[in-house]
């Protein structure tokens, strides 16, 4: 039975990137820090430049979303679930409605950060059918890069595997954060 999330989502205005997960893991909501039971996605974004140092998975949450001072060029990050109030280490028990999906786009909308980054396939499947109905994607099963895919909004969206569990090769989801890296920097450059 999946358990209420003790997880407070790091949602604010003028975000650089915003990480978008499907729901909060059962050991991470137990540990109130996200991504607090695998070392994978520290270290994916530190290998890709996006962060400085080496975070330790406990409270690195804290360190990278609710300050900035590892993150590159000290810019904001901020993360976000999909289906926020469930903790549930198994995404096959998590069952996403359309409401969950237009909660989540009117946070996007409110907050407008300039990066999403989609963390979950699952989730990318969702929005992408939502969105679908009234704004055609181009090149979203292809590519990582998904463009700006809401209409009147200049948030820029990516999609990126789960940081662990699956068989994307973490240097494969490396250079993924190094495209948004590489994207912000460009942004910041105009």
């Amino acid at each position: 039975m999946s358990a209420q999330s003790k997880l407070r989502p790091f949602l604010r205005d003028n975000l650089d990137i915003l990480f978008i997960g499907l729901n909060p893991a059962k050991g991470s909501s137990d540990n109130e820090h996200y991504f607090s039971v695998n070392q994978a996605f520290w270290n994916q974004l530190k290998e890709s430049g996006l962060i400085s140092a080496y975070v330790d998975k406990k409270n690195a949450d804290e360190q990278v979303f609710g300050n900035n001072k590892h993150n590159y060029m000290n810019w904001e990050f901020g993360i976000t679930d999909l289906v926020p109030q469930i903790a549930e280490s198994d995404s096959r028990k998590v069952k996403p409605v359309q409401e969950n999906v237009e909660h989540l786009l009117e946070e996007i909308i409110q907050h407008e950060p300039k990066v999403v980054c989609l963390l979950h396939m699952k989730v990318f499947k969702l929005i992408k059918k939502y969105i679908s109905n009234i704004y055609k994607l181009d090149k979203a099963d292809t590519n990582s890069s998904l463009g700006c895919i809401v209409p009147n909004l200049s948030t820029y969206f990516f999609k990126v595997a789960f940081p662990h569990g699956n068989i994307i090769t973490s240097k494969t989801k490396v250079l993924v954060y190094k495209d948004i890296k590489e994207y912000l920097i460009k942004l910041s450059n105009r």
